[in-house]
């Protein structure tokens, strides 16, 4: 009886230990930004032992005025992607792993609406 109860006890410790590192990815978030008084930077940590090919942006929502998306640090950027009223936009980029890769929201002009950003390595 001691026996069932500690191998139940391992399976649970098991399962409990492998659903928790799945809501801890590092190449993969979701995000809604209903707050447009500030900016939102975030980055995507490659996994070790993951090979990649693209860095894949998805921008969905509403804003009253323009909104800017980048895909790098703000000190960094060169190029953004300015959008404004019913977005659905995808941006695709070739990524082959090794570094950090970064995205900004800037509201630019908007002062409200939702947004919501999924980007993944």
């Amino acid at each position: 009886m001691d026996k069932l109860i500690s191998k139940n006890f391992l399976n649970l410790i098991a399962i409990l230990i492998l659903l928790s590192s799945c809501g801890n990815r590092t190449d993969k978030k979701k995000i809604t930004i209903e707050d447009f008084d500030k900016k939102f930077i975030d980055s995507l940590i490659p996994s070790p032992d993951k090979s990649y090919a693209v860095y894949y942006i998805k921008i969905k929502g509403t804003s009253n005025d323009t909104i800017r998306i980048t895909a790098s640090k703000p000190s960094d950027s060169s190029h953004y992607y300015y959008l404004n009223g019913n977005i659905e936009k995808e941006i695709r980029m070739d990524y082959y792993g090794g570094s950090k890769e970064y995205i900004t929201f800037d509201p630019y002009k908007a002062t409200k609406g939702k947004v919501e950003l999924t980007y993944q390595l």
